[in-house]
């Protein structure tokens, strides 16, 4: 008897999309991501951020349904939209870290949130999570006053803090020095790795799928 395959973790089918910026339109997008699998949607920037966002429900599609875990989060009450995207780690391609706070602060807000730890624990978890991405710690200063490298790492480990099912990346290699790509794209592949997770990714750099050892999708782009 064949097995089952596994529901997928991620995906979208007949999915059209309009970026924000660029006047581009992503049409007809389909793809699905199952446990233990890393996918590369690759294509202009802006597109790549649209597709992610519909995808997570935070923005509604032209045409098509995007899901993760099974759910489009668009069509969920905001309880249950919240406690689903629990289950699910994001990182913006602006990195999301809030300016009017530390990046400790910044790094601690998901447990705030989400988790029931002491303090020991908690500074056990952040500590891990920095850790793999190269950081001792994570300063008591504003985002503003760190190079993009270390905000570019807090804001991922920040992502993989609550250990979620599914990781949306959003162009995490944009403007960072080769060396600096090369070890965010080993920490994310050895992270992935570890158990059944799944990985999407969005990138206009053709080689982020070869580095993380994944298969590229091109993102159907069209001028809307």
């Amino acid at each position: 008897m064949n097995p089952v395959p596994a529901a997928p973790l991620a995906e979208a089918a007949g999915l059209s999309v309009t970026a924000r910026e660029g006047g581009l339109r992503v049409e007809g997008l389909a793809f699905a991501v199952a446990p233990s699998e890393l996918l590369v949607l690759v294509g202009p920037v802006e597109a790549g951020s649209a597709v992610l966002r519909a995808v997570l429900g935070i923005e509604r599609p032209d045409a098509g349904v995007g899901r993760v875990l099974g759910e489009d989060a668009s069509a969920l009450s905001r309880a249950r939209a919240a406690a689903l995207l629990s289950r699910v780690g994001f990182h913006p391609r602006s990195g999301s870290l809030l300016a009017n706070l530390t990046l400790r602060e910044n790094l601690l807000l998901p447990l705030q949130f989400h988790r029931r730890l002491t303090t020991a624990e908690a500074e056990r978890a952040t500590a891990a999570a920095l850790d793999r991405f190269g950081l001792a710690g994570a300063p008591e200063v504003r985002p503003e006053e760190v190079a993009l490298p270390v905000r570019r790492r807090v804001a991922l480990a920040r992502a993989i803090l609550l250990d979620p099912e599914l990781l949306l990346l959003d162009d995490p290699l944009d403007d960072l020095e080769e060396d600096v790509a090369r070890e965010v794209v080993a920490a994310v592949g050895a992270w992935a790795r570890e158990r059944p997770r799944g990985v999407l990714v969005t990138s206009h750099l053709a080689g982020t799928a070869a580095a993380l050892r994944a298969p590229a999708l091109p993102l159907p782009v069209i001028r809307a």
